[in-house]
């Protein structure tokens, strides 16, 4: 905790990120990171880091944090407030994020979901990286 751990981690995603994007500048769709964490208490921590280190690119390099508790749907406003947090499912299967965070149970429901479906055939032949937070449990 408070080690940079993350950072570590991060900062090469977010520079082939903005690589692939032209500086930032040009939205990218489909999971090309996959940050899995065994707690949603985990996954929750990880909010404010991540909006920290997108934010600057305005909604051209986003990240999804996907559990049980994401809601199905947000409001036009709520996605208008923060463009770089994909924060309801049906904007995630309408746009999945370059970097999704979730947990491994949620996982496996994608890989079976029809309603997920759409997340993993955005992403085809994209993902870079795939990160596991805690590994031992």
């Amino acid at each position: 905790t408070g080690s940079g751990k993350t950072e570590c981690f991060l900062v090469p995603i977010l520079d082939r990120l903005v690589r692939l994007s032209d500086g930032g500048r040009r939205p990218l769709e489909g999971v090309r990171a996959l940050m899995l964490y065994p707690l949603n208490a985990l996954i929750s921590s990880q909010e404010e880091r991540l909006s920290h280190w997108f934010e600057p690119f305005g909604g051209a390099l986003r990240y999804a944090l996907y559990n049980g508790e994401t809601p199905e749907t947000a409001s036009a406003a709520t996605r208008r407030r923060e463009p770089w947090r994909v924060g309801d499912r049906a904007a995630l299967r309408a746009s999945p994020p370059p970097v999704l965070v979730t947990n491994a149970t949620m996982l496996e429901y994608m890989l079976i979901r029809q309603n997920d479906a759409p997340i993993l055939a955005a992403s085809r032949g994209m993902l870079d990286f795939v990160i596991l937070d805690e590994a031992h449990s």
